[in-house]
């Protein structure tokens, strides 16, 4: 990680930015925060700041457009997307964005999952070099299927139509993958564990905290 990081975090709760301030600096003081209580502040900050990276809630800007699409056209900076939203309520949006990670926001404990993702953005040996992008999501406690998440995620990042995709089966056994992570699911480290199969011409990669990614998203 660098010397230095400077996080912008976006949220329309002033609890919630007090909270990451507070958690972000005692955490890892080489983590510096500045806060912004809404899109438009959000990108008034960008314009006056060089920032590492964004933490942001799913917020708006006044024209409608999210604020991480906005964001994404200013900045390189890589986006974490801390939200109460379910995965697809934000997809579109996210994908846009190109997204680093997302965060479902539901307790305390969800701010050290996104400090954890902010010091690994920055970890020098953490580096991925395949410039992968976030596709989808997968809820392991829910009832949807893992091949499921990983066919829409895809059908979502090509603009495709699943039903002439070929099978998923052909390319990995998302049962197979299931099982594999359910105990790692519950370790301190699921994101750690990952698995990489080609899939519809990308090259794809599940980790056990359900994040769905892609080397080369095509335009």
């Amino acid at each position: 990680m660098p010397g230095q990081v400077s996080v912008l975090h976006v949220d329309d709760e002033p609890d919630v930015l007090d909270l990451s301030t507070q958690l972000f600096e005692r955490t890892d003081p080489r983590i510096s925060t500045i806060t912004a209580g809404s899109g438009a502040a959000g990108m008034e900050v960008l314009a006056d700041h060089d920032v590492d990276c964004i933490v942001s809630d799913s917020v708006r800007m006044p024209d409608g457009e999210a604020f991480i699409e906005a964001a994404s056209r200013e900045t390189d900076a890589p986006i974490v997307l801390f939200t109460a939203k379910e995965w697809n309520d934000v997809a579109d949006e996210a994908i846009a964005a190109d997204v680093a990670e997302y965060v479902r926001k539901a307790d305390a404990s969800d701010y050290q999952t996104v400090i954890g993702h902010v010091r690994q953005l920055f970890d020098r040996d953490a580096v991925d070099t395949d410039d992968r992008h976030l596709i989808g999501q997968h809820d392991f406690s829910s009832r949807v299927e893992l091949g499921v998440s990983i066919v829409h995620a895809v059908e979502n990042a090509v603009g495709g139509d699943a039903t002439e995709f070929d099978p998923l089966y052909d390319s990995v056994d998302a049962d197979a993958l299931e099982r594999l992570f359910a105990p790692a699911a519950e370790g301190p480290n699921p994101g750690d564990v990952e698995v990489h199969f080609a899939y519809e011409g990308l090259d794809l990669a599940v980790t056990a905290d359900g994040r769905i990614t892609a080397a080369s998203v095509p335009n």
